[in-house]
């Protein structure tokens, strides 16, 4: 195995004399640290397989099998709960490493105190979720170790009675507050044995908070929590977690907390069901979200009513500021996170990551889309939205995920600064049904091979009989080589034409209801709501435009759904 040291010029050099570009470091750390090759390369704005052939030529691979198994897997568990929005593949992934943390007994865990540093077996819990062990010590240090001072100074106004009534927070991506509230939740119920209600815009969204909760109680107590869709403690206290379904919204009670509200749709209703669970005096309603569009229906409570004229500017609402209305509002850009102590941000590649000042904005500094000149309506695509899990046809943990039921899918090529994406969907089973996505795929820096196996990949899981493809730029190529094993591929060339049939298309799918997805596929929103009315400069022609860049699956996802549905 070699030797690797790190020299004052911030390369690394192995005994064999092998220089590495700072790049190669950070991908090594990063590969150490257990992020996946996928992963790595995203972060490093590299192909995978410029990652995958350093890791063959350096022996990367041994490093890292050298690590104590129970340190890779608690590398890994950490990295998962840091991911905001996580993938299918990352929950079941992170369900399964905390399954196998929590299903050996013999296995040993720190006891979270930094006063003795000792190991210590898990207790046997003889009571079902015994977490009386679990002191105000072991979550001060844990708490202390853990967080940021913009996050420490939010679990702050818990505390003060005059703010905690409502709150509201603004957010940008990727900074940790899912996280945090579901340890705030956590820690509450702890102490005081109130019970905790989380809502989220789908069960598998709720399945994030569920997993920190179990994550906390295993890492600061040793507590192995049982439960499916709730949680009890032995001290009486229950966690809820439930999807925004308003039929599964009610009738429970305790401190509720709404995730994502902008994204949620009809949450008007889902706000005067979910009022119910906290009306008692005790119970406390926290609001998160990041932006979505000003037409949102949860933007009047965000802005407040016109006599109560409130200032919802960022210098207003950056530390905090109670409203006459009672609602406390935060605003927290990824400029505050830095300034409050986060650390794993890079300015200069977030802004060549995502070079479209209102993408920029809207994901990062928390300005509301102007969708004014959207071709898709906000209120339609959040309609578009349910909880997929209710889809009995559908597993997507099973090797054919929807037996021999007929797949179409849909190809939209990389062009300048974005990803190539790939759209799988259930067709309706009779005219004017609902078209059904089912999955989604992000094709970054690969080959046209690699991209067309990765295509030939959901002809083996999926019966696929449609396929539609943009054969522009790379597009091209990739469709000769899926024509190899799908000959009857459906070929689309570009015309002025040819992309107003198809969002005119789509945008009658879509306001009928007939396109459904996930709750927790914002990105598809909005990837829509990126498409635009414009003039062609030369012709004076009506045409669409869309702002396509590398977050996760934008206007380049949208165009993939638009190839399928016109098939």
């Amino acid at each position: 195995m070699k030797l690797h040291t790190l020299k004052m010029t911030n390369e690394l050099t192995t005994n064999d004399n092998i220089l590495y570009t700072p790049m190669q470091t950070t991908a090594l750390g990063l590969f150490l640290r257990q992020r996946k090759t996928r992963e790595i390369a995203e972060e490093l704005d590299v192909s995978e397989r410029s990652v995958q052939s350093w890791i063959a030529k350096f022996g990367w691979k041994a490093l890292r099998d050298d690590s104590p198994p129970d340190l890779v897997t608690r590398q890994r568990i950490a990295y998962l709960t840091w991911v905001d929005e996580k993938t299918d593949k990352q929950l079941r992934e992170l369900e399964v490493l905390l399954k196998f943390h929590m299903g050996d007994p013999k296995r040993k865990f720190s006891s979270g105190s930094a006063k003795d540093g000792s190991n210590r077996g898990r207790r046997a819990n003889k009571v079902k979720n015994d977490i009386s062990g679990i002191t105000q010590d072991l979550l001060d240090n844990f708490r202390d170790k853990t967080f940021f001072k913009y996050q420490t100074d939010i679990l702050k106004t818990k505390a003060d009675p005059k703010l905690n009534w409502m709150r509201f927070y603004l957010k940008s991506r990727q900074i940790g507050l899912t996280y945090l509230f579901a340890y705030e939740a956590f820690e509450d119920a702890i102490l005081t044995g109130d019970n905790q209600v989380f809502l989220s815009a789908s069960k598998k969204q709720s399945e994030i908070f569920k997993n920190y909760i179990r994550m906390f109680a295993l890492q600061i107590g040793e507590v192995e929590l049982k439960g499916k869709d709730e949680i009890q403690l032995s001290n009486g206290a229950i966690f809820y977690f439930l999807s925004t379904n308003s039929r599964t919204a009610q009738g429970f009670h305790g401190h509720l907390y709404i995730d994502e509200v902008f994204w949620i749709p009809k949450f008007k209703t889902l706000d005067d069901l979910a009022g119910g669970m906290s009306m008692h005096d005790k119970w406390r309603t926290t609001y998160l979200s990041t932006p979505s569009s000003i037409a949102h229906e949860a933007y009047p409570k965000w802005a407040g009513s016109k006599k109560d004229k409130i200032d919802i500017s960022h210098k207003a609402l950056k530390d905090g500021s109670l409203g006459p209305d009672g609602i406390y509002r935060q605003m927290i850009t990824v400029d505050d996170a830095i300034e409050g102590g986060a650390n794993f941000f890079n300015m200069k590649k977030l802004h060549r990551k995502y070079p479209d000042k209102e993408i920029f904005d809207n994901l990062l500094r928390c300005v509301f889309l102007d969708d004014s000149h959207s071709v898709f309506d906000l209120k339609k695509l959040m309609a578009c939205k349910v909880d997929a899990s209710d889809w009995k046809d559908v597993d997507m943990d099973a090797a054919q995920p929807v037996g021999n039921a007929p797949i179409w899918i849909g190809y939209d090529p990389s062009g300048q600064g974005d990803e190539a994406a790939v759209v799988a969907a259930l067709p309706p089973k009779r005219k004017g049904g609902a078209f059904r996505l089912i999955e989604k795929l992000r094709l970054q820096g690969l080959s046209y091979q690699d991209q067309a196996d990765q295509i030939e990949a959901l002809t083996d899981k999926y019966n696929v009989v449609e396929i539609a493809m943009d054969v522009s730029g790379i597009g091209g190529p990739v469709s000769e080589l899926v024509e190899v094993f799908f000959p009857q591929v459906m070929l689309i060339t570009y015309s002025i034409n040819t992309k107003t049939h198809m969002v005119y298309k789509a945008r009658e799918v879509i306001n009928a209801g007939r396109l459904l997805f996930d709750g927790q596929w914002d990105d598809v929103v909005h990837a829509f709501l990126m498409i635009k009315r414009t003039i062609t400069k030369n012709s004076g022609q009506v045409t669409f435009t869309a702002a396509r860049t590398k977050e996760t699956s934008h206007a380049d996802v949208a165009m993939a759904v638009m190839h399928l549905l016109s098939l």
